[in-house]
Parts: structure tokens; sequence; C-alpha cells
């Protein structure tokens, strides 16, 4: 999963620059959620017109929009050209602020949809699709039976095809807990990357002088294919790059935090991306910049 490139931009010879097609994508979720479009409506909206997404699906929830429309990199960054117009950005940003105040700041409602706030997140370990919130039957809510997260290639053609694990609502509130409170207890455990003082490898300067040499015809080795990793390798650093700025800003959101006794919905939004849902009881969390735990629930 390639979440350090934003839908929007591209990378051409070893640079990234912006995708004219998908800069369309980005500039109407930005400006829909500013017109007073829920995050919810966007998404189905996107699922409707059969627009795909930066993995080249057509797959949209309210978290991947939320995502999208708090990325800073849409800014400018010393990687990233400017996609989107600053004020727009700071309209938006108000507009998050302004609708989590509204809803609770953050903290969990009776009767939330469950659905919504973990929907596209949590997938299977053991496939990788994406897990489903399955609703239990008229008899297994009798029972106590509570909704569950499964694979939805749990069954298909009338046969168990994946025999990955099941979650609850409430088991996945708890595991977010645990695995936030393990990185409050040690920072560590965040494992920032290391970060060269360079903008670029060495191995990157060497390819371009390799294929500065090419195109003045001193040296015989295919351009194309030293094109090809320039890139190759200047997106390697750019991600290790992105890696370490997400990393530095999870350690902002958790700097003077105590641990929590509870679920944040708050924290839970700016912290964590993906939650893989394991056999036995086992899920592991994939924070923002792509360190992982393994958190156990009962």
């Amino acid at each position: 999963m390639q979440w350090h490139m934003p839908i929007g931009y591209k990378v051409i010879n070893g640079e990234i620059i912006i995708y004219e097609e998908n800069r369309r994508i980005v500039e109407q979720i930005f400006m829909d959620y500013d017109n007073g479009i829920s995050t919810l409506r966007i998404a189905e909206d996107l699922k409707r017109k059969g627009v795909c997404n930066a993995n080249n699906r057509v797959s949209w929830t309210h978290a991947s929009i939320g995502r999208i429309l708090e990325n800073h990199n849409y800014l400018g960054t010393e990687y990233y050209p400017q996609l989107i117009d600053t004020e727009l950005f700071e309209r938006v940003q108000k507009r998050r602020e302004q609708v989590r105040a509204e809803k609770g700041r953050g903290c969990h409602r009776p009767g939330r949809d469950e659905r919504i706030l973990f929907g596209g997140i949590i997938t299977c370990g053991e496939c990788g699709e994406a897990c489903s919130h399955i609703q239990p039957g008229h008899k297994e809510r009798n029972n106590g039976r509570t909704a569950k997260w499964k694979c939805k290639n749990y069954i298909y053609q009338n046969r168990i095809s994946c025999t990955g694990g099941a979650i609850t609502d409430e088991q996945v509130k708890e595991v977010c807990v645990n695995a936030v409170n393990q990185i409050i207890r040690d920072n560590k455990l965040i494992r920032p990357p290391a970060v060269a003082k360079d903008t670029v490898s060495a191995e990157y300067r060497k390819t371009e002088h390799l294929l500065e040499k090419a195109k003045r015809g001193q040296d015989t080795a295919d351009i194309m294919t030293l094109i090809y990793e320039k890139a190759q390798e200047r997106y390697r650093t750019l991600e290790i790059n992105d890696a370490g700025f997400r990393t530095r800003k999870m350690q902002e959101i958790l700097e003077g935090r105590r641990e929590l006794t509870g679920f944040d919905e708050e924290l839970y939004r700016k912290l964590i991306t993906r939650i893989i849902i394991h056999k036995n009881n086992t899920a592991e969390v994939v924070f923002l910049n792509g360190s992982r735990i393994k958190i156990g629930y009962q």
C-alpha cells in the first residue's frame, strides 16, 4: 500500500509532479467539503461515478476522504508541488474542527455508526481484503451477539473462502486504546526511520551521473533503464523522508499525553491508518508513519 504518495501526484524521471487528471479529483473533494458536503457523501458520490483512488480502485470511505482533506502535502513541501490553494485548505481545516466540536470533540456517542467510523480501515490479515460490518441475526441479537467485522471474502458462492479472524466494534476500540498506550509508554515503538542529511541518496546521484553520460553518448548504458532506476531510487528516498515527517508529527501529537482510559476518536483518526485482523484474536495496528504494533484481544 503506497500510503506515502497522495492522490494527485506521480513520479516522472525521479521527480514528483502534479498528475493533472487526479488534480481535479482532489480539488473537487476540497471544494465539495468547503461547500458543506459531508465526507461520507463525497465518498459515495465518487464511488457512484466510478472514480478511482490513488491505488486505482473505486474504493472510497469517509476516512479516506478525511485523510485527503488533512494532508498538508497539498500545500506544497520540499518534495510535493502545491496543489490546493492555502485559503481553501485553511477553511477546510476550520470546518473539520467545527464538525468535530459539534459531534462531541471525538468522544464516543451512544448510537454512533461504527460501520462508518472503521469502514475501509479494517482489513483481513489472511487475504488482504477489506472487512465488512456483519450484523447479527434476530436470534443472535437475542442471545447477546453483536456486530462483527469479517473479511469480505469470508463467504464466496455459499462456501467459506477466507478463514481470517473477526472482531467486534468494542474489540476494535480496545485494540486502538492498547496500541496507542504502548507508544505513549514507550515512544521508541514509533520507530522513526533513519533519514539521511542529503535530500537524495548517493545511489540516486550515481544513477543521475550515469544518465547524463548516456545522454551525451559517453556511456552505452540504456537510457530508459537509467531513467527508471533514477525514479525508483528517488521514490525510495521520498518514502523515507515522508515517513520521517509523519513520525515527527506523531511525536508532536503524543507529546505530554497520558495513557488513555477509553477510546479516543480524535487520536484514532490522527494516528491510525489501518487495522489488520489475524487469526487467534490478534490485530496489527498500522500507524501514520507505517510503524506497526500487534495487539491481542479477548
